[in-house]
């Protein structure tokens, strides 16, 4: 792995409580690895990390989180 080759893409920054650094790096034409905390969490195109990256973050949205509950109650019947 050469560290010239990593580009980092710009992604919103968690909760500053949390002090934790969600980036996507370039290795390849292909391969982008997403790091939580310098820790590469998985290896895969740029728009499979972008969209783990959007799960990964923090989210304090009271209205996603109820709908998200209500579809969870839902399948469990």
């Amino acid at each position: 792995m050469q560290c010239s080759l990593w580009v980092k893409t710009k992604l919103p920054n968690l909760t500053a409580a949390t002090n934790s650094k969600l980036e996507i790096h370039r290795l390849d034409d292909k391969r982008y690895p997403l790091t939580f905390d310098e820790f590469v969490r998985c290896v895969g195109t740029q728009e499979e990390c972008e969209r783990r990256a959007v799960i990964l973050s923090h989210k304090n949205d009271r209205a996603t989180q109820d709908k998200a509950l209500a579809r969870s109650v839902n399948l469990i019947r």
